[in-house]
């Protein structure tokens, strides 16, 4: 184990000693908040995170999804002249951040990481024992993207890895943490068709029962409103990232959509594509779980993951932290060879070359790791299927 995991050790140790050092040093003291080199402050998107948790405790929250209005809010905290911010989260994310609007800003940001630290680590402590294989997670280029974006990437991580492991073992449970990726839905697009094609009725009926709870909550909360103001308005803010004439997410999106639209293809043949993508991710979610692979079957879990990277276009690269971190348990125990976790683990680092570079292809990794275990799958049945025969 200690030879294949080698590697990765080795790229996140370069990455520690030399990115963290880095970023420390452009830190500035801003307006309140230290700031790093591009102006940001420390945390840079918890400060959305940390004022819809302040929103939480104030009346008629859904006025931020109107941009001056939140730059407005934002003017007294951060100082005037900041780089735009988007209130584009769902409503949901008021019942998550609601506690930690309640701290200052630094001392929410350092609990902020601290939670989502331990449940990713809780989260890996389900797959295994063996710390050598849980700390190397914590190091991943996509650990360390979404810990310095004060991002929800921890969060999410340690929600898809349970949610993986417990839907044989607990269903129920499995299904009901689902409800909480309302935050980021676009991460559990293909959630309902592993459900589905695995014949899990009650992580399904648990799924769909908790978003509905929790929505009914937002609303009973903050008034039904806030949801027709969010599809209205916040999607639409949310959607001026893939729209962007001048691509500012393109290094930080490994999908096929914004690589595309780093080299010039329109914005409509580049979602025809995308589409076209996510039906085949989708495809093949429902092949390789039809046949109801074990929970704990890692190559199963590490297509999963690799197609739900694929199946969106807006995914950035902290949000594939467990996809890192499945590839990370699958070359512990040696599936899926060693090329395809190591892609799968360094894919941040790579999408932000390519990126900056203005050159497309790390959007297609995750389907070609996805398509790579499917033939991988089917090689190893045909080969059951010979040994068998008189």
């Amino acid at each position: 184990m200690a030879n294949r995991l080698h590697l990765l050790w080795v790229g996140a140790a370069l990455l520690l000693l030399v990115f963290v050092p880095a970023y420390i040093s452009t830190l500035t003291p801003g307006h309140g908040i230290p700031r790093d080199g591009t102006s940001l402050v420390v945390g840079r998107d918890f400060l959305n995170i940390w004022m819809y948790g302040r929103a939480a405790w104030e009346a008629n929250p859904q006025r931020y999804y109107d941009m001056d209005a939140y730059l407005a809010a934002l003017g007294p905290i951060v100082g005037g002249g900041y780089p735009g911010q988007l209130w584009s989260y769902p409503p949901v994310a008021m019942l998550v951040a609601a506690p930690f609007g309640l701290l200052p800003y630094l001392p929410a940001l350092a609990l902020w990481t601290l939670c989502g630290t331990v449940a990713f680590l809780v989260a890996l402590r389900l797959w295994t024992r063996a710390w050598r294989v849980v700390a190397l997670p914590l190091a991943a280029p996509a650990a360390l993207l979404g810990v310095m974006s004060g991002q929800f990437a921890l969060f999410a991580a340690a929600i898809l890895l349970t949610v993986l492991r417990w839907r044989d073992s607990r269903p129920w449970l499995a299904g009901a943490l689902v409800g909480l990726l309302l935050v980021k839905p676009q991460l559990a697009l293909l959630v309902p068709i592993l459900f589905l094609a695995t014949r899990n009725w009650r992580a399904f009926a648990a799924a769909a029962l908790s978003s509905l709870v929790l929505a009914a909550i937002v609303a009973l909360l903050w008034g039904v409103d806030i949801w027709r103001i969010y599809v209205a308005t916040g999607i639409a803010n949310q959607s001026l990232v893939l729209s962007d004439p001048d691509h500012l997410a393109g290094p930080f999106m490994p999908t096929l959509f914004m690589n595309l639209r780093v080299v010039g293809v329109p914005v409509s043949l580049a979602s025809g594509l995308q589409m076209a993508l996510s039906l085949l991710a989708a495809t093949l979610v429902w092949l390789r779980f039809r046949h109801r692979p074990a929970a704990t079957d890692l190559s199963a879990n590490l297509l999963f993951l690799a197609c739900a990277v694929s199946a969106t276009p807006y995914m950035l690269t902290y949000d594939t932290l467990s996809f890192a971190a499945m590839a990370v348990l699958a070359l512990a125990v040696g599936q899926g060879g060693r090329i395809v976790p190591n892609l799968a683990f360094f894919l941040p680092l790579l999408q932000l070359a390519a990126g900056m570079a203005g050159l497309p292809g790390p959007g297609l990794i995750p389907i070609a790791v996805a398509l790579y275990l499917m033939r991988e799958k089917n090689m190893h049945d045909a080969l059951k299927f010979n040994r068998a025969r008189p």
